[in-house]
Protein backbone atom coordinates (compact mmCIF):
# COMPACT_ATOMS: atom_id res chain seq x y z
CA UNK A 1 0.00 0.00 0.00
CA UNK A 2 2.82 2.36 0.94
CA UNK A 3 4.58 1.58 -2.34
CA UNK A 4 1.40 2.32 -4.29
CA UNK A 5 0.93 5.68 -2.58
CA UNK A 6 4.56 6.56 -3.19
CA UNK A 7 4.22 5.75 -6.88
CA UNK A 8 1.04 7.85 -7.15
CA UNK A 9 2.75 10.83 -5.52
CA UNK A 10 5.74 10.51 -7.84
CA UNK A 11 3.46 10.24 -10.87
CA UNK A 12 1.51 13.37 -9.87
CA UNK A 13 4.78 15.20 -9.32
CA UNK A 14 6.02 14.28 -12.80
CA UNK A 15 2.70 15.26 -14.44
CA UNK A 16 2.58 18.59 -12.62
CA UNK A 17 6.19 19.26 -13.47
CA UNK A 18 5.60 18.60 -17.16
CA UNK A 19 2.63 20.96 -17.21
CA UNK A 20 4.34 23.85 -15.46
CA UNK A 21 7.54 23.44 -17.41
CA UNK A 22 5.80 24.42 -20.62
CA UNK A 23 5.06 27.97 -19.48
CA UNK A 24 7.77 30.55 -18.85
CA UNK A 25 7.97 33.87 -17.08
CA UNK A 26 8.88 36.76 -19.38
CA UNK A 27 10.27 40.23 -18.69
CA UNK A 28 9.23 43.50 -20.29
CA UNK A 29 11.91 44.99 -22.57
CA UNK A 30 12.98 48.65 -22.32
CA UNK A 31 11.91 49.38 -25.91
CA UNK A 32 8.26 48.87 -24.92
CA UNK A 33 6.07 51.98 -25.14
CA UNK A 34 2.68 53.19 -23.94
CA UNK A 35 0.99 56.53 -24.49
CA UNK A 36 -2.27 58.28 -23.71
CA UNK A 37 -3.89 60.54 -26.31
CA UNK A 38 -6.64 62.99 -25.49
CA UNK A 39 -8.32 66.19 -26.57
CA UNK A 40 -9.13 69.54 -25.02
CA UNK A 41 -11.05 72.67 -25.94
CA UNK A 42 -7.89 74.19 -27.46
CA UNK A 43 -5.68 71.33 -28.71
CA UNK A 44 -5.02 67.60 -28.64
CA UNK A 45 -2.48 66.26 -26.17
CA UNK A 46 -0.30 63.20 -25.60
CA UNK A 47 1.26 61.79 -22.44
CA UNK A 48 3.91 59.08 -22.33
CA UNK A 49 3.95 56.32 -19.71
CA UNK A 50 7.52 56.14 -18.44
CA UNK A 51 7.20 53.16 -16.07
CA UNK A 52 5.31 49.93 -16.70
CA UNK A 53 5.53 47.03 -14.26
CA UNK A 54 4.33 43.69 -15.57
CA UNK A 55 4.13 40.01 -14.73
CA UNK A 56 3.43 37.66 -17.62
CA UNK A 57 3.52 33.91 -18.11
CA UNK A 58 3.67 32.53 -21.65
CA UNK A 59 3.29 28.96 -22.87
CA UNK A 60 5.52 28.64 -25.92
CA UNK A 61 3.97 25.32 -26.90
CA UNK A 62 0.40 26.65 -27.12
CA UNK A 63 0.79 27.78 -30.73
CA UNK A 64 2.53 24.60 -31.81
CA UNK A 65 -0.33 22.25 -31.07
CA UNK A 66 -2.86 21.05 -33.65
CA UNK A 67 -5.51 22.83 -31.58
CA UNK A 68 -4.14 26.35 -31.10
CA UNK A 69 -4.67 27.85 -27.64
CA UNK A 70 -3.67 31.17 -26.12
CA UNK A 71 0.04 31.47 -25.30
CA UNK A 72 -0.63 34.05 -22.55
CA UNK A 73 -1.37 32.09 -19.39
CA UNK A 74 -1.44 35.06 -17.01
CA UNK A 75 -0.74 38.78 -17.13
CA UNK A 76 -0.89 41.72 -14.74
CA UNK A 77 0.29 45.30 -15.08
CA UNK A 78 0.80 48.23 -12.74
CA UNK A 79 1.50 51.81 -13.84
CA UNK A 80 2.51 54.47 -11.31
CA UNK A 81 0.33 57.53 -11.93
CA UNK A 82 3.38 59.77 -11.47
CA UNK A 83 5.06 58.02 -14.42
CA UNK A 84 2.53 59.61 -16.81
CA UNK A 85 4.51 62.42 -18.43
CA UNK A 86 3.11 65.10 -20.73
CA UNK A 87 6.25 67.21 -20.89
CA UNK A 88 4.42 70.03 -19.10
CA UNK A 89 4.66 70.25 -15.31
CA UNK A 90 1.35 72.05 -14.89
CA UNK A 91 -0.58 69.47 -16.89
CA UNK A 92 1.14 66.65 -15.03
CA UNK A 93 -0.01 68.01 -11.68
CA UNK A 94 -3.58 68.37 -12.90
CA UNK A 95 -3.51 64.82 -14.28
CA UNK A 96 -2.21 63.38 -11.00
CA UNK A 97 -4.84 65.30 -9.06
CA UNK A 98 -7.65 64.15 -11.38
CA UNK A 99 -6.50 60.53 -10.96
CA UNK A 100 -6.38 60.95 -7.16
CA UNK A 101 -2.74 59.86 -7.11
CA UNK A 102 -2.34 60.31 -3.35
CA UNK A 103 -5.01 57.71 -2.52
CA UNK A 104 -4.59 55.55 -5.64
CA UNK A 105 -0.95 55.79 -6.79
CA UNK A 106 -1.20 53.03 -9.41
CA UNK A 107 -3.33 52.16 -12.41
CA UNK A 108 -3.63 48.39 -12.63
CA UNK A 109 -4.81 45.76 -15.10
CA UNK A 110 -5.26 42.04 -14.44
CA UNK A 111 -5.99 39.59 -17.22
CA UNK A 112 -9.01 37.33 -16.77
CA UNK A 113 -9.14 35.64 -20.20
CA UNK A 114 -7.52 35.60 -23.63
CA UNK A 115 -8.91 34.19 -26.85
CA UNK A 116 -6.97 33.49 -30.04
CA UNK A 117 -9.13 34.73 -32.90
CA UNK A 118 -6.61 33.98 -35.63
CA UNK A 119 -3.09 32.60 -35.89
CA UNK A 120 -0.82 32.63 -38.93
CA UNK A 121 1.86 30.01 -38.38
CA UNK A 122 3.93 31.14 -41.38
CA UNK A 123 4.32 34.71 -40.08
CA UNK A 124 3.96 33.84 -36.37
CA UNK A 125 1.29 36.54 -36.01
CA UNK A 126 -1.91 36.27 -33.98
CA UNK A 127 -5.11 38.21 -33.32
CA UNK A 128 -6.21 38.08 -29.70
CA UNK A 129 -9.23 39.22 -27.75
CA UNK A 130 -8.13 40.19 -24.25
CA UNK A 131 -10.43 40.65 -21.26
CA UNK A 132 -9.42 41.89 -17.84
CA UNK A 133 -10.04 44.15 -14.85
CA UNK A 134 -8.82 47.74 -15.27
CA UNK A 135 -8.58 49.84 -12.10
CA UNK A 136 -8.20 53.60 -12.36
CA UNK A 137 -8.45 55.94 -9.36
CA UNK A 138 -9.94 53.16 -7.24
CA UNK A 139 -12.70 52.20 -9.68
CA UNK A 140 -12.56 48.84 -11.48
CA UNK A 141 -14.20 48.07 -14.81
CA UNK A 142 -14.12 44.91 -16.91
CA UNK A 143 -12.79 45.71 -20.39
CA UNK A 144 -12.18 43.75 -23.59
CA UNK A 145 -9.89 44.84 -26.39
CA UNK A 146 -8.28 43.45 -29.54
CA UNK A 147 -4.53 42.85 -29.35
CA UNK A 148 -2.13 42.00 -32.19
CA UNK A 149 0.60 39.58 -31.20
CA UNK A 150 3.68 38.25 -32.94
CA UNK A 151 6.67 36.08 -32.16
CA UNK A 152 9.73 38.17 -33.03
CA UNK A 153 12.11 35.27 -32.47
CA UNK A 154 12.21 32.10 -30.41
CA UNK A 155 12.25 34.00 -27.11
CA UNK A 156 10.62 37.40 -27.82
CA UNK A 157 6.93 38.27 -28.10
CA UNK A 158 5.41 41.57 -29.21
CA UNK A 159 1.88 42.75 -28.36
CA UNK A 160 0.28 45.93 -29.70
CA UNK A 161 -3.15 47.47 -29.31
CA UNK A 162 -5.20 50.46 -28.26
CA UNK A 163 -8.24 51.09 -26.12
CA UNK A 164 -10.54 54.11 -25.83
CA UNK A 165 -12.05 54.80 -22.44
CA UNK A 166 -14.24 57.45 -20.90
CA UNK A 167 -12.72 58.93 -17.74
CA UNK A 168 -16.20 59.44 -16.32
CA UNK A 169 -16.62 55.64 -16.19
CA UNK A 170 -13.88 55.65 -13.55
CA UNK A 171 -15.27 58.64 -11.64
CA UNK A 172 -12.44 60.82 -12.95
CA UNK A 173 -13.19 64.44 -13.74
CA UNK A 174 -11.18 65.44 -16.84
CA UNK A 175 -8.42 67.95 -15.97
CA UNK A 176 -9.18 71.62 -16.60
CA UNK A 177 -7.26 74.90 -16.48
CA UNK A 178 -7.80 78.66 -16.41
CA UNK A 179 -10.80 78.48 -14.08
CA UNK A 180 -12.39 75.74 -16.15
CA UNK A 181 -12.30 77.57 -19.46
CA UNK A 182 -9.89 74.97 -20.87
CA UNK A 183 -11.14 71.43 -20.43
CA UNK A 184 -9.88 68.02 -21.47
CA UNK A 185 -12.28 65.73 -23.29
CA UNK A 186 -13.82 62.85 -21.36
CA UNK A 187 -12.43 60.18 -23.71
CA UNK A 188 -8.77 59.16 -23.99
CA UNK A 189 -7.05 56.47 -26.03
CA UNK A 190 -4.37 54.27 -24.50
CA UNK A 191 -2.07 52.64 -27.04
CA UNK A 192 0.82 50.29 -26.38
CA UNK A 193 3.63 48.31 -27.96
CA UNK A 194 4.97 45.79 -25.47
CA UNK A 195 7.93 43.47 -25.98
CA UNK A 196 8.61 40.49 -23.72
CA UNK A 197 11.68 38.25 -23.60
CA UNK A 198 12.06 34.97 -21.75
CA UNK A 199 13.46 35.37 -18.27
CA UNK A 200 16.31 32.87 -18.20
CA UNK A 201 18.31 33.42 -15.00
CA UNK A 202 21.80 32.00 -15.08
Amino acid sequence: MKSLLTNLVLMLFVITGSLTAQSTDYVLLDKSTMKIDGTSTIHDWTSEVEEINTTINIDKEALKEDSVTTPVQSFSMSIPVESIESGKGGMNKKTYKALNEKDHPNITFKLTSTEVLNYNSSSSEMDLNVTGELNIAGTTQTISLPVDGSIEDEETYKFTGSYELNMKDYNVDPPSAVFGTIKSGEKVTISFELYFAANNPM
